[in-house]
């Protein structure tokens, strides 16, 4: 089923996309594009002049979308999952969008998906042992990483999570196992693959395409770790620490949890704190970060707004920044009226980023921000 929405924003937006070719740098001012219009959704990923994510009520039906300079194209493919069933792209490269499907068909188990821009090419992905379901997470558009879960298929025990690694052509798998005690790839470039295993805690790891390529991350004196992208020599995403802090409370003194992004270059002792502690276009101080993309010094993510409740759609902040020069700029400021919070995920070369805007309810929109000549 194809569902085309033209909006003139949308093909002004696609039309910088395209015309952009300039390696991304944070520039210092960029226009949204509401993506989903009056439909809920999420934009995950952008590649090639493509944006993908889906669109619907999130934990509800929701269908993999793909936006063009003509408009939504809806790909969810129901063949694969049935009647009624959810799909979401949660990562796409060089015409590569990878995600999942779950419904009737599956068991309402999700099951790793790969697309080619439309909904005729979309085709399961292998997953080399007996399972409970999987998920396509991220690719490059010559490798694709996720999860599966293991099961045991005498008695239906549910197992632990594998990362998984997958060639965009031939859909061929690779086991990068299990960790010792459960794990996850989040992101994929140049050859590796990066995302956590389980050592107590999410622990941030990094692979080169097999299981004994595992190198952990996860920085001294932190309590949990977490690598999101990598470009194929440094990693990114997160790590938290638990902090002694005062409270004026009967209980007094307590540990509170400080999540900052990290950046590393392949091992645990490079791991650097990246945390964007105040933009230069706004007056709001940070306390919590987490980095979802890398390319070149250029890291988008979000950040949090430490004043506000962890419920408020305005806790969170989209925030591109530069690692070279830690120019740092907060992309809430550039939300349309009745918009309150965002989130980024994806980043091209071009500079355009991905990911979701939130209004005064919660209610999530995809949106660009392209940035301004």
């Amino acid at each position: 089923m194809i569902h085309v929405r033209p909006l003139h924003s949308l093909r002004v937006a696609f039309a910088a996309l395209l015309l952009g070719s300039s390696l991304a740098g944070a520039a210092t001012s960029y226009t949204v594009v509401d993506l989903s219009g009056a439909a809920l959704g999420s934009a995950n990923a952008i590649a090639g002049g493509l944006a993908s994510g889906y669109t619907g009520p999130i934990g509800q039906v929701t269908h993999a979308t793909v936006w063009t300079a003509s408009g939504s194209i809806d790909v969810h493919p129901e063949t694969l999952g049935g009647a009624g069933s959810r799909s979401a792209i949660q990562g796409a490269g060089a015409g590569v969008q990878v995600g999942t499907v779950s419904g009737v068909a599956t068991s309402n188990r999700q099951l790793p998906v790969v697309w080619n821009g439309t909904v005729a090419s979309a085709r399961l992905l292998p997953i080399p042992f007996t399972n409970f379901g999987g998920r396509a997470i991220a690719t490059d558009g010559v490798q694709i990483v996720g999860t599966a879960t293991g099961l045991n298929a005498e008695d239906g025990v549910i197992g632990l999570t594998h990362a998984l690694l997958w060639d965009a052509a031939t859909g061929t798998a690779v086991d990068l196992g299990d960790g010792g005690n459960g794990a996850v790839a989040f992101g994929v470039g140049g050859g590796q693959q990066v995302g956590y295993v389980i050592k107590g805690a999410a622990s941030a790891a990094v692979w080169s395409g097999t299981s004994r390529s595992l190198v952990v991350l996860h920085p001294k004196n932190a309590v949990t770790s977490v690598a999101s992208a990598t470009d194929g020599v440094r990693q990114v995403g997160y790590a938290g620490y638990d902090v002694r802090v005062r409270r004026e409370a009967a209980k007094g003194n307590k540990d509170a949890r400080f999540n900052y992004a990290t950046l590393w270059t392949g091992t645990a002792a490079s791991a650097v704190n990246i945390h964007p502690y105040q933009a230069v276009n706004s007056p709001t101080i940070f306390t919590q970060s987490y980095a979802a993309a890398i390319i070149g010094d250029v890291v988008v993510g979000h950040a949090t707004d430490g004043a506000l409740s962890t419920s408020s759609p305005a806790y969170n902040h989209a925030v591109v920044w530069n690692v070279a020069t830690f120019d740092v700029v907060d992309l809430n400021a550039f939300l349309p009226a009745g918009f309150v919070g965002s989130i980024a995920y994806a980043i091209d070369p071009a500079g355009t980023i991905a990911g979701q805007m939130l209004d005064a309810s919660g209610n999530r929109r995809a949106c660009l921000w392209v940035p301004n000549p």
